[in-house]
């Protein structure tokens, strides 16, 4: 059972009390409005924050004091939900009562996840340029290897595409462009601003009881400075307008094409968002969906396709690796099965294999402390209580109907096809 406590003005505690793990886990994020300007600052300040601190003042210090709790476990977490960003720590360690002698172990590492976000090491009132170059470099060298990955990067460059006028076409990381001008001062005074101004999220998963969890992270968290939180917020477009399609040509052997479509619907949506979620496994999320068993297995037109969903946006983007020659029919034809899920041409066997893959996946999530922490920050920021259990609850009633209905409130955006160089 889910507990959510407001710690501080802005700061807000969620607890899943459960002794299913010999480890547990506790994760602070600050949420931030995703803008251009600062979308690279708050990539890189988990990075340097995690360079040295009030006690740890180096990684070597920091990987000493984590061997001394069992090998214990500190990183950075830049999550991306919506028009959303959040910046922070996940720390995993071993639940207290599995220690020895009765050692503590989750009153130390809160009080070490809250010094490391609060009293970073400084020189000359702003963070050590040396950390600072350095995890610039390293970000840089994340942002620039994107376009290794051809299969995400086409996703990118759609959404960039689809999205260029909405704050969600900006990577999760920013760009490269704006991680230069970011200096030792520069990131020091974003990183106390954002401090004051940002509703925080805090997720706690483990045996220990949740006022012993709160009045461990009050103390923690004591010389936070409070102010007016920044507002943030997701623009929602139902439905496109027009259909764009963008080629881009690169030194590969396989073409990838990625469509965009306006989802007509968010996780916001209680009552209609299970039927969204139903409708995108039935068309192409799993190995009995249309995509999968028609575009790729019986007509071969792609090495992969899959669709997905990204629940605050409203969009869903379907990936696929092909022939250059075949776009326009492998485009064609994953529009046919679409029109299908539409018309309500779904067999018992695509409806009930998309129920039984999307409850397993549940079912594994509330067995993951990742996930389960994943989904409570996503809910927190939709405003929302309900738990996995109750999105499975949900599932379990979806009909063929309503999955047909999902699919028509469906609408393409955005083509982006990445082809061959010409030789």
């Amino acid at each position: 059972m889910n507990r959510r406590t407001e710690l501080l003005p802005g700061v807000f505690l969620t607890c899943v009390q459960s002794e299913k793990f010999k480890t547990g886990c506790l994760s602070l994020s600050l949420l931030r409005p995703l803008r251009r300007e600062e979308a690279a600052a708050n990539a890189l300040l988990p990075a340097v924050l995690l360079r040295g601190c009030e006690g740890c003042p180096d990684m070597r210090e920091i990987s000493a004091f984590l061997d001394g709790y069992y090998g214990a476990s500190v990183g950075s977490l830049v999550r991306k939900k919506g028009e959303v960003q959040t910046t922070g720590f996940y720390a995993a360690f071993l639940e207290d009562r599995y220690a020895l002698d009765g050692e503590p172990i989750l009153a130390p590492m809160v009080d070490f996840v809250c010094r490391l976000l609060l009293k970073p090491v400084t020189e000359d009132g702003a963070f050590v340029s040396a950390f600072v170059d350095g995890e610039k470099q390293n970000l840089i060298n994340t942002m620039e290897a994107r376009i290794n990955n051809k299969r995400s990067y086409v996703v990118s460059q759609l959404l960039r595409t689809m999205c260029k006028d909405e704050a969600y076409g900006l990577p999760r990381l920013g760009d490269v462009e704006e991680v230069e001008p970011i200096t030792a001062k520069s990131l020091y005074g974003h990183y106390r601003h954002i401090l004051a101004h940002s509703r925080m999220e805090i997720f706690y998963h483990g045996s220990c009881d949740a006022d012993t969890v709160a009045d461990l992270l009050k103390a923690g968290l004591s010389d936070l400075p409070r102010g007016e939180a920044d507002a943030f917020s997701t623009v929602i477009v139902d439905q496109a307008e027009t259909v764009q399609t963008k080629r881009e040509a690169l030194d590969v052997t396989q073409g990838k094409l990625a469509m965009g479509f306006r989802l007509g619907c968010t996780a916001d949506d209680v009552e209609r968002y299970p039927a969204a979620l139903m409708m995108n496994a039935v068309f192409g999320s799993g190995v009995t969906s249309k995509l999968f068993l028609n575009v790729r297995e019986k007509m071969s037109l792609c090495y992969y396709a899959s669709s997905t969903i990204e629940k605050f946006k409203g969009v869903m983007v379907v990936s696929s690796g092909i022939e250059f020659d075949k776009f326009e029919v492998a485009r064609d034809e994953i529009l046919h099965q679409l029109e299908l899920t539409r018309q309500g041409e779904i067999t018992e066997e695509e409806l009930e294999g998309a129920r039984i893959a999307l409850l397993s996946s549940l079912k594994t999530g509330m067995d993951s402390p990742g996930r389960l922490d994943d989904y409570a920050l996503g809910q927190a920021i939709l405003g929302q209580e309900g738990t996995m259990a109750d999105l499975a609850n949900s599932l379990e009633t979806v009909t063929a109907e309503q999955v047909a209905e999902a699919a028509r409130r469906v609408t393409l955006d955005t083509v982006y096809f990445i082809e061959g160089v010409a030789k």
